[in-house]
């Protein structure tokens, strides 16, 4: 058999590893992306596959080597492995079958298996799942790896807690390469490896039987690597299990009754050795099964109360801004790693924050003076979420791999649920595969954004919006002794595409009923863009299945952006927001849209013309800490930014991290507040009366217009100045004043539709002479009003 994929290799990257106390880590490995690490004891670590319910890799020494930017800043590695020695593991089939011995050739394999969550109740991790029986029932899952040291030897425990099932289930506990051997008691299995033997005892429900069989075996094992062993873009090695393969099988009876039983591990150098532990480990009592506790508001015993930070009391800020709106930034506490994923405010005024290393903290009065904010870790061990959503008042976050909801069953303050809501969207660990959102609309439907950036047509969904619609549980299926609980238990959410044709969207929401998602510049998208999203549509970028694959190659039939972005104005587009508070100035209703690289925010105006929503965009408000990430407003009417800088994210702002608070300080900009396309022009409307002198001049006015070229090379200029989109220049013939001076007709000529016109107001002034705050903007033209 070739090397199994894990183990760490030589690379000029350092690997960041996790605190001994972590509950666990999802991280993407390169024999499941969607790995779950928990380590049972210092120098013990158990990888589980999500997606296929199996223990794929155990292994001893030290913790896993995390890699990629949240962790040490490189793009260069993103799969993490180990650097330990590997003890044994399972190959990439469903362990489970359902009325007869399970088999490497996936007969009698459950009719569904379903993921549902993480917890951290009781002190220990378990996975939870479903193993549907036929059409009839489902039985629920908890498998629980633990440690327990026995003669000084430290033992792999994996506990299962199973629900009342109608039929036999059988467990493929392990399938190595090597032969079946003689334990010598009923409870005992062996593999005897090529310089080892692996033992397996089963112990706790009545009736467990193993079955050991050994065939000649020959599959594939895909691995997800980087590229060329470094570098952003992935790669897939596949190597051959070949030979004898003894596969240790484990009847498990219909019960009528939930019942618990484990499977003790361990790897012996001899025959004396099995000899001597057998006896030790088959007397080890089981604890009852408790299906229910996991679920319920019992009181955890082995509590441990939730880390809780307070800035730096010498904190002292020194707030950015002009004269209108002023940005003042939060002091973070040195022991949070703030690079932002998401934010939203919980019921209570509390702001919740998920990073990308990983956790989630809540910041206790951060509307408040910034010296009392208290900041509580409420989660940790994610897979990278960047975003998060307060849903009914509990946390929802998008995690790379999986859209999750975070519950505090207990109420101590911390979560200890983690429920899998959906993971059916292609993941393969790629540094680029981060997925943004979730929006939720009126009918509680999820919306997601897959980047589609250095995307494989065969992974599915990259570069889509998707849909996770909830869905009660299909009356065919019925689980006895469900949980009073309901959706987590009983339900599950199914996903959809909804629309394709996204690089990297990194921004979602909502506008007037519609979905909006800004997309970044690179191949197939020349400058940054902000789309409505709808049903079925293409917007540009080659997308993985099941988009066509005609169109993976570029397709010019797609849906043009609303607005497009100056490029010297937005180089990095990030989250969406609205103004929904008048006290936040003269612009409520209208679209706020962070910038990373610049570290700002710009200001957008939407209309609808023939049916199409198009728009303009302004400069807003700069000086922020880092990278503008995310955007929420506070229950005080305020602007939260949060931020972030690292690896290839680069940023002008200062700090790697930031959080900050805009307020308006009362004093209204003189400024053009909206623009309308008519017929002829423009019309402007302006937050104070202007001079009807300069502003009805023509001559104050300087327009042009330009559009972008489709093409897969990364990024295109604004072609208002060559030859490749030809057309007419754009001249301002007339300037009107509106009687009460807060608007001014601008009649042009040359403007054609599916351009971006720009349009400068040099020398317009207001009444009493006061000069614009931004006398530039760019509006894109995709329909002229008929």
């Amino acid at each position: 058999m070739a090397a199994m994929s894990g183990m760490a290799q030589p690379n000029q990257v350092s690997p960041k590893h996790d605190p001994s106390d972590l509950p666990f880590r999802r991280a993407p490995m390169g024999l499941a992306s969607r790995s779950i690490v928990v380590s049972v004891a210092t120098n013990l670590h158990v990888a589980f596959d999500a997606k296929l319910l199996r223990t794929h890799t155990v292994w001893e020494g030290e913790s896993l080597n995390l890699f990629g930017p949240p962790y040490n800043d490189s793009a260069n590695r993103f799969i993490c492995d180990f650097s330990g020695a590997r003890l044994w593991g399972n190959p990439p089939f469903l362990p489970w079958s359902v009325g007869a011995i399970a088999r490497i050739d996936q007969s009698h394999t459950p009719a569904r298996v379903d993921f549902k969550g993480i917890s951290t109740k009781g002190g220990r991790t378990t996975f939870l799942y479903d193993v549907a029986l036929g059409t009839a029932q489902i039985v629920r899952v908890h498998e629980t790896p633990m440690s327990e040291v026995v003669e000084g030897r430290q033992i792999l425990v994996r506990h299962f807690d199973m629900a009342p099932s109608d039929r036999d289930l059988w467990l493929l506990a392990h399938a190595e390469l090597g032969e079946v051997g003689a334990a010598g008691w009923p409870a005992a299995a062996i593999i005897k490896r090529k310089d080892d033997l692996l033992l397996a005892i089963a112990r706790g429900a009545r009736g467990l039987v193993w079955r050991p069989t050994q065939e000649n075996v020959h599959y594939p094992v895909t691995v997800d690597t980087e590229k060329g062993g470094k570098g952003s873009d992935s790669a897939v090695i596949t190597n051959a299990v070949e030979g004898n393969q003894a596969q240790l099988c484990l009847k498990i009876p219909a019960h009528t009754s939930a019942i618990a039983f484990e499977i003790a591990n361990l790897v012996c150098q001899s025959n004396d050795e099995v000899a001597k532990l057998v006896p030790t480990l088959v007397n080890v009592p089981v604890n009852p099964p408790r299906l229910r506790f996991l679920t319920s508001s019992e009181k955890d015993l082995k509590d441990v109360p939730p880390a809780i930070f307070h800035p730096e009391a010498s904190f002292a800020d020194k707030p950015a801004g002009d004269e209108f709106y002023r940005v003042e930034h939060l002091p973070i506490p040195k022991e949070v790693n703030l690079r932002v994923g998401g934010l939203d405010f919980l019921p209570n005024g509390d702001l919740a924050i998920c990073t990308l290393p990983g956790e989630v903290w809540i910041v206790e009065n951060p509307t408040g003076p910034t010296a009392q904010t208290k900041w509580r870790r409420f989660a940790r061990g994610l897979n990278e979420p960047m975003g998060s959503k307060v849903v009914k008042g509990q946390i929802h976050v998008t995690q790379k791999c999986e859209l999750t909801r975070l519950i505090d069953t207990d109420g101590n303050g911390e979560a200890d649920l983690f429920e899998c809501l959906n993971d059916d969207w292609g993941y393969n660990g790629n540094y680029h595969s981060f997925a943004t959102g979730p929006i939720v609309d009126s009918a509680g439907n999820f919306y997601v954004m897959l980047t589609g950036h250095r995307g494989v047509y065969d992974v599915p969904y990259l570069g889509w919006c998707v849909r996770v619609k909830p869905q009660m549980q299909n009356e065919k299926f019925k689980m006895k002794n469900a949980d009073s609980r309901g959706a987590l238990l009983a339900g599950r959410f199914a996903m959809e595409g909804y629309c394709s044709g996204f690089r990297m969207a990194n921004g979602l929401g909502v506008y007037q009923g519609d979905l909006f998602a800004t997309d970044n510049q690179g191949e197939w998208i020349p400058a940054n863009k902000l789309n409505h999203l709808q049903p079925g549509k293409f917007y540009g970028h080659p997308s993985a299945r099941p988009a066509p694959l005609g169109q993976f190659n570029g397709d010019t039939n797609f849906v043009p952006p609303a607005v497009w972005f100056p490029y010297t104005w937005v180089k990095s587009a990030s989250d969406i927001t609205t103004i929904t508070d008048e006290h936040f100035g003269p612009f409520k209703g209208q679209m706020l849209v962070g910038e990373f690289q610049n570290a700002n925010v710009v200001r957008v105006t939407l209309e609808k013309v023939n049916g199409q929503w198009q728009g303009t965009v302004f400069p807003f408000v700069k000086g922020f800490n880092s990278g503008v990430n995310r955007l929420a407003f506070g229950p005080d009417g305020k602007l939260y930014a949060g931020g972030l800088r690292m690896g290839h994210w680069a940023s002008i702002a200062p700090n790697p991290t930031s959080l900050d608070r805009v307020s308006f300080t009362g004093r209204t900009p003189f400024e053009i507040k909206e623009v309308h396309a008519t017929r002829d022009g423009f019309e402007l409307s302006f937050t104070r009366p202007v001079d009807a002198a300069t502003a009805g001049n023509a001559e104050s006015y300087d327009a042009a217009q330009y559009g972008y070229v489709y093409q897969g090379k990364h990024g295109a200029p604004e072609s208002d100045h060559d030859a490749k989109i030809p057309g007419p220049p754009v001249r301002v013939t007339k300037a009107e004043v509106s009687t009460d001076q807060l608007k001014v007709r601008l009649r042009t000529e040359g403007c054609l539709p599916g351009k971006v016109v720009m349009v400068r107001a040099l020398d317009a002034t207001s009444a009493d002479g006061q000069k614009l705050w931004h006398d530039m903007f760019h509006y894109t033209l995709n329909q002229i009003p008929k």
